[in-house]
């Protein structure tokens, strides 16, 4: 295919809502330019170019024009349909949601959007413990890319974590031995599995799943709707 111009781009949908009688504002996450806002005009007449632009699990290649915060969509077509159903769906919406909560606008995420494609591909093939432990390590990964990472290896006096140890976590402070108050308690054997990419028992998927949650809250400017994953 030949180049379509500046801002030719890979695409997937975050999140639309309608616009007008016919039309769609759509947030969407892009290789090149990271979170973008885009008109598509016509999207819910049929026969529009545009009829599938709302479909979450699509990756599309896409063109948009425009200077101010709204940009118009002039092009989109489908690369590939990600087969993603039930409760894995769910965890997809989960997933866009954080990308539109927790990324700026129009700033460069080429690593975030490539694990967002990996992590796609994850959900397709509907291996329910290999999800879980992925999902944790986009989690993880996200928060790390954005700055606000914490070492699951050492406490934050820099001493190792030890596999029988007790620590507590705050997303600011990271793993420390020192009990303080609103910190999560957790063992460090339980640390230590997932650096190695187990989550060995159901006590262990919640302490896990319970320090994402505490770091995402921590730097989401808004509360996440799809929060209930959590406690699935």
């Amino acid at each position: 295919m030949k180049s379509l111009g500046a801002n030719e781009t890979e695409a997937i949908l975050l999140l639309s809502r309608k616009f007008s009688e016919t039309s769609l504002i759509c947030e969407i996450f892009t290789r090149k330019n990271g979170r973008v806002s885009v008109i598509a005009k016509g999207a819910r007449s049929k026969k529009n170019k545009f009829q599938n632009v709302a479909a979450p699990n699509i990756l599309a290649n896409i063109n948009y024009s425009g200077k101010s915060e709204l940009k118009t969509l002039t092009y989109w077509e489908e690369i590939k349909y990600f087969q993603i159903l039930g409760k894995n769906l769910k965890i997809l919406l989960y997933l866009n949601e954080l990308i539109f909560k927790l990324i700026e606008k129009e700033v460069k995420q080429e690593k975030i959007f490539d694990a967002v494609i990996n992590f796609y591909k994850i959900l397709e093939l509907g291996e329910a413990k290999n999800i879980e432990i992925s999902l944790r390590e986009f989690e993880y990964f996200l928060i790390c890319e954005l700055g606000y990472g914490f070492n699951f290896q050492i406490d934050d006096k820099g001493k190792e974590i030890q596999k029988d140890g007790i620590y507590y976590f705050h997303p600011a402070q990271g793993f420390s031995e020192k009990p303080l108050n609103n910190f999560l308690k957790v063992s460090g054997i339980d640390i230590i599995n997932f650096t190695n990419g187990k989550i060995t028992s159901s006590s262990a998927r919640s302490k896990i799943k319970k320090i994402m949650q505490l770091a995402i809250t921590y730097i989401a400017e808004k509360p996440m709707n799809a929060g209930a994953i959590f406690n699935d």
